[in-house]
């Protein structure tokens, strides 16, 4: 059921960002009624009848706080500074009209680039790679990289994108620390002034750091990838699902790549300071700041459904709020969010 479109009330929450408002998100209130099973028992009075079928008023809030979000760019936000504004009509225009920027892929990224891919993924005993070379030699390689790639809608129904950015976007490393891949729609704070700079951080990231999830420690970032069944997303093609982890590391490696070619190309200058400052604004104290609009706002709700929360907001509720925060059984960690149920104690 959509709690949202059922509810009466709602209220917008709301950070400051760079000195205007910017929206966390929508969390929605009801209360609701629920009448008592008929009773056996004779009741005399219409006032008993009415007391019999009464119970207390039930509380409730839903919220969708979008935790695995680290993308500073994914909202047009209210931003005080001009330049900020520019890049994103700048982008935007390039998007609708590439023009001379739309270039093959693989004058982004490169024959050798992904001939360095492929060894990585052979060192970690990926299998069949001849069939990613038929996909990059026959498909991709030549496809225009704004209008071919990234406007290629067949993506998102195979989620050979967006599946691999969610589990690899940011990671806690071996020692604790959290770790943004390098690229434009991440915390990622070091210099990728172009291509050849950013393409070494990213094979760091992904094949060279051990990364912890949920006390196991692991390899690499890559590891966390899992193949994407073609039973739930019916759009993959049996080779496609047999090469899925392969699929997703070339695909999100060319997503990366181009954008940061873009973005060096478009605004050389801005683009890496505002993303910058727009993820410090926007989520590095994301799970404080909405346990903390919980707290002033929704303290003495019943139940308080939370949809795509992370382990830090889990963590920060059960410690701040009294409610007990019931987490779903088979929760690994891996996928970065979860559904949860705060309850009144």
């Amino acid at each position: 059921t959509d709690l949202m479109k059922m509810s009466p009330q709602s209220c917008n929450s709301r950070s400051h960002n760079f000195g205007r408002e910017h929206d966390l998100g929508v969390c929605t209130m009801f209360s609701r009624t629920s009448s008592a099973p008929a009773s056996s028992k004779c009741a005399h009075t219409l006032e008993e009848i009415e007391k019999s079928n009464r119970r207390p008023d039930l509380n409730v809030v839903t919220w969708n706080i979008a935790a695995p979000n680290n993308n500073p760019f994914e909202f047009w936000s209210s931003h005080e500074n001009q330049e900020y504004d520019d890049l994103m009509f700048s982008v935007q225009n390039c998007l609708d009209d590439p023009g001379d920027m739309d270039i093959d892929v693989a004058g982004i990224f490169s024959q050798a680039m992904y001939e360095e891919l492929k060894a990585e993924l052979k060192q970690q005993g990926v299998r069949d790679l001849e069939l990613l070379d038929s996909v990059w030699e026959k498909d991709f390689k030549s496809r225009k990289a704004v209008s071919g790639f990234l406007k290629d809608q067949s993506f998102g129904e195979k989620r050979l994108i967006s599946m691999p950015d969610r589990v690899t976007n940011s990671v806690r490393s071996s020692c604790g620390r959290e770790m943004f891949r390098p690229t434009p729609i991440s915390g990622f704070e070091g210099d990728m002034c172009d291509v050849p700079t950013w393409w070494g951080l990213w094979k760091q990231y992904m094949f060279a750091l051990p990364v912890r999830m949920r006390g196991e420690h692991l390899p690499n970032v890559f590891s966390l990838l899992q193949t994407i069944p073609r039973s739930k997303y019916p759009a993959l093609t049996p080779p496609e699902e047999a090469i899925s982890r392969a699929l997703q590391t070339l695909c999100l490696a060319l997503f990366d790549a181009i954008f940061t070619h873009l973005l060096s190309r478009l605004a050389p200058a801005t683009w890496q300071p505002l993303r910058r400052a727009l993820h410090a604004a926007l989520f590095a104290s994301k799970p404080a700041t909405s346990v903390a609009l919980l707290h002033a706002h929704h303290a003495h709700a019943d139940v308080i459904f939370i949809q795509e929360a992370s382990d830090a907001f889990a963590a920060r509720a059960g410690a701040c709020l009294a409610h007990a925060v019931l987490r779903p059984a088979g929760a690994d960690g891996r996928r970065r969010q979860m559904s949860l149920i705060l309850a009144s104690r």
